[in-house]
């Protein structure tokens, strides 16, 4: 039977093939920390000395054996290279006429078990596993393999008991602790998934690529968590010891800014282009960094100009510089900046796409939609497509943006993005018969997409069609953050008699937006289906001092004065 690969198994695979990559000699010691095991190398070590001390020369049987382990290493190599460059059936070929000859070699039973996960025949790869750890108990992918199969088919205590076999190999392996940190997260155990990272991180100090492999996990649970606080220390740490790595500094700068620490950040990032006068990526997130500040435009220029002038081939420095142009407003700069990129360039879409920028931004809309034209059919995308719609819809051209949009429909049926836009842009024109049809196109193609539930929910709930809660309840389900699908969901449930429901949803969302005035109006009118006129015209008095216009503003006015006169 053949299983849709999971997320976490094609990760899985292409960890599997760097670690294959990294230890041609021996899959069960596959990294630079693991202590040496079973497999190839054994054929490799040097004689034993004799009892004096002095090892002999190798023996004619020695030296053929230790040919033939060249051989085997070449032919894992050479398999191994294949399955990088998508050749799977060659692989394949080559795999199965060195098995015939070297059928208990644990290591091939790896790459056997790559193919097939590749080829996605599940149950082959994980009997060749088997197969592996069978021939070699020490075989540590073969264990995280089988490892990585349980935990996909839900089999947690199976998996651990592999990933915990593994560990007992190499306890200094960053991958075991990746694919335990893995089954923590499977089971939804933040804290567990803590555990096992700083366990890696103790295990594996003193080895830099190793840490950082480490701490870049930790970094995304610390950020999932909302911690950058975390991942700051975690990096402050590693700077100081080991100072002056160009890779730990950007790191550091990375969590400097996560953290708002922007002057800090700058620090970082000037230290490493001192260090490194060819480093063009920090050179590029420094310019990045200085653009938000007015008194920094000859240091961002001169960098922009150093990162340009060391990849000559590459045009993106170009670019930042002809985007920061049209901030600074130096439009005929960058205009002719714009022009050269193109001139270079011409086969890319940068200069063409500046260009349009630049004439926007000086409200020059038609040579805009010119160049974004010429953008959008050298290289249709929906973000060219929205911009030239939106730019059209302005012109009081319309007609000829719907075309556009639908001429790209009818190419992508399925696409998601062109069909919210048409339907949003139905809603507006309240031809809510067209949207409907429209969030329905996306409903058919993914029927859990919550912008399509919560807008049609409110198509419906205008008509007073009772799929309306549905469809707001299952959005809301899926968004339990999002104010907006909440104030949605609430604002049916009153409109649906279940005032005290709807209450408590529309407080919810007015805590997670309390800037969203219309929100702030239904939560008002849920006070009052739930007879606490009181707080409703607390909420309203407030919402009547806003200086800013909001759709319902109106509305929220007139409710005061009629709340008022009871």
């Amino acid at each position: 039977m053949k299983t849709k690969l999971s997320t976490a198994q094609h990760s899985f695979n292409a960890l599997l093939i760097g670690l294959l990559a990294a230890s041609p000699v021996m899959a069960a010691n596959f990294d630079t920390l693991g202590q040496q095991t079973d497999g190839f190398s054994s054929l490799q070590q040097a004689a034993p000395p004799t009892e004096s001390g002095v090892s002999h020369p190798p023996s004619v049987l020695e030296s053929f054996q230790q040919a033939e382990q060249d051989n085997k290493r070449s032919n894992y190599l050479a398999i191994l290279n294949l399955v990088k460059k998508n050749k799977l059936d060659e692989a394949q070929t080559k795999l199965t006429g060195i098995l015939k000859n070297f059928p208990n070699e644990s290591e091939y039973y790896n790459l056997q078990a790559l193919l097939h996960t590749l080829k996605k025949d599940l149950p082959a790869a994980q009997q060749s596993y088997e197969k592996a750890i069978k021939l070699n108990s020490k075989n540590i992918l073969g264990h995280l393999g089988l490892a990585k199969f349980a935990l996909d088919e839900g089999q947690i205590d199976k998996a651990k008991e592999y990933a915990n076999r593994a560990l007992e190999i190499n306890d200094k392996s960053v991958s075991v602790y990746l694919v335990l940190a893995d089954i923590a997260f499977k089971q939804k155990d933040n804290a567990e998934i803590e555990k096992v990272l700083l366990t890696a991180k103790e295990k594996v100090q003193g080895n830099l690529t190793s840490e950082i492999e480490v701490i870049k996990n930790l970094g995304k649970l610390y950020n999932g968590q909302k911690q950058p606080e975390k991942i700051l220390s975690l990096m402050e740490d590693l700077d100081k010891r080991y100072p002056n790595d160009t890779t730990v500094l950007n790191l550091l700068a990375q969590a400097q800014v996560i953290n708002k620490q922007n002057p800090a950040a700058e620090q970082s990032l000037k230290k490493i282009v001192d260090l490194d006068k060819k480093d063009i990526t920090n050179r590029l997130f420094l310019a990045k960094l200085l653009m938000e500040q007015a008194d920094k435009e000859k240091e961002v220029m001169t960098l922009l100009d150093e990162a340009a002038a060391l990849n000559n081939d590459n045009p993106e420095a170009l670019v930042i510089k002809t985007a920061y142009l049209i901030k600074l407003k130096r439009s005929a700069d960058a205009l002719a900046l714009a022009a050269k990129i193109d001139q270079q360039f011409p086969k890319l879409i940068f200069g063409k796409l500046l260009k349009g920028d630049v004439y926007l931004a000086d409200k020059q809309v038609d040579k805009a939609i010119e160049y974004y034209q010429q953008v959008y059919k050298a290289q249709p995308n929906d973000r060219i497509l929205f911009i030239l719609t939106d730019l059209l819809a302005s012109q009081k051209k319309e007609a000829e943006a719907m075309k556009l949009l639908e001429s790209a429909l009818s190419k992508d049926k399925k696409s998601l993005a062109i069909n919210f836009k048409l339907a949003s842009i139905y809603q507006q024109k309240n031809d809510n018969k067209r949207a409907e049809e429209y969030y329905q196109a996306m409903l058919a193609v993914q029927p859990e997409n919550v912008l399509a539930l919560n807008n049609l929910a409110f198509l419906y709930a205008q008509k007073n069609d009772p799929r309306a809660l549905e469809m707001a309840k299952k959005a809301a389900e899926k968004a339990p953050e999002a104010a907006a699908i909440l104030d949605t969901y609430g604002y049916i449930l009153v409109k649906q008699n279940q005032a005290k429901e709807g209450l408590d949803v529309l407080v919810k969302a007015a805590s997670l937006a309390p800037q969203a005035n219309d929100i702030q109006f239904h939560l008002a009118e849920a006070y009052v289906a739930n007879d606490d006129a009181k707080k409703a015209i607390e909420i309203l008095e407030a919402l009547g001092k806003v200086a800013q216009e909001f759709a319902e503003k109106k509305a929220a006015a007139d409710l005061l004065v009629k709340l008022k006169a009871q």
